[in-house]
């Protein structure tokens, strides 16, 4: 995940000039909650990941805001990164704004790092983006198949 964490420094940069105005940021109070916001969408992507939910994090992945929008999870995310706020006196609804604008800028962002760097649109090509490779989509399957073994039927 060292290469997605590269792409994520160079757009939460961006994401100050955009939008730190907006929310009344200094430049290291957007970096910091770019990075709050970014964490807590990764642990919670992780989840689905291990849950065995790998094609709906891929398809949240690839397909931009409006995959993100669609998704069933959409609504949990944006709970999950909101709630990760913790020194923010914001009201909900505001922290809720600055969920949907971090995730949708880093979103975007990361989709154009994937079309400009000529990667495949498929599993191969996101895990390469992703700095990983081909095996850790085998024990990622391997992973989420031992955990739902676990689950109440």
């Amino acid at each position: 995940m060292q290469k997605l964490q590269e792409h994520l420094i160079e757009i939460r940069k961006e994401f100050h000039l955009r939008h730190g105005h907006e929310f009344g940021f200094t430049e290291s109070q957007s970096e910091a909650h770019f990075d709050i916001t970014t964490q807590a969408a990764m642990a919670y992507i992780q989840g689905l990941a291990m849950s065995g939910r790998m094609q709906e994090m891929q398809d949240m992945i690839k397909g931009g805001e409006d995959a993100l929008r669609n998704s069933p999870y959409f609504e949990e995310l944006i709970q999950k990164c909101a709630d990760s706020y913790y020194a923010l006196d914001w009201d909900a609804d505001r922290k809720r704004q600055l969920s949907v604008a971090v995730l949708k800028f880093a979103l975007q962002g990361l989709r154009e790092r994937f079309i400009s760097g000529g990667y495949s649109n498929d599993t191969e090509g996101v895990l390469k983006f992703l700095g990983l490779d081909s095996g850790m989509l085998g024990l990622m399957g391997k992973m989420s198949g031992m955990f739902n073994m676990f689950k109440k039927k």
